[in-house]
């Protein structure tokens, strides 16, 4: 069990380093990765998507709770005027 924890953390880790992405983990269902790069591009734009967010689940996608932790911490700046 110990050697699986391992190897998913080595894949998580390789998947974030290859990924060239904004190092969200690789997980086997996921947000879909375009749509959440896309997103957060816009949310550092002068006029930001306005409603909630809404990826669909892909295979070998980005972790969802990394993703949700994401983006209401740059919600969060932004609305604070960071």
């Amino acid at each position: 069990m110990t050697e699986a924890r391992g190897l998913r953390t080595v894949f998580s880790r390789k998947a974030r380093e290859s990924d060239g992405g904004l190092g969200f983990a690789l997980v086997r269902r996921g947000y879909d990765r375009g749509q959440v790069d896309a997103y957060i591009e816009r949310l550092s734009q002068a006029a930001p998507p306005a409603g909630p967010p809404a990826f669909d689940l892909v295979r070998r996608g980005y972790d969802r709770g990394q993703v949700d932790a994401r983006i209401e911490e740059l919600r969060t700046r932004r609305t604070a005027g960071e």
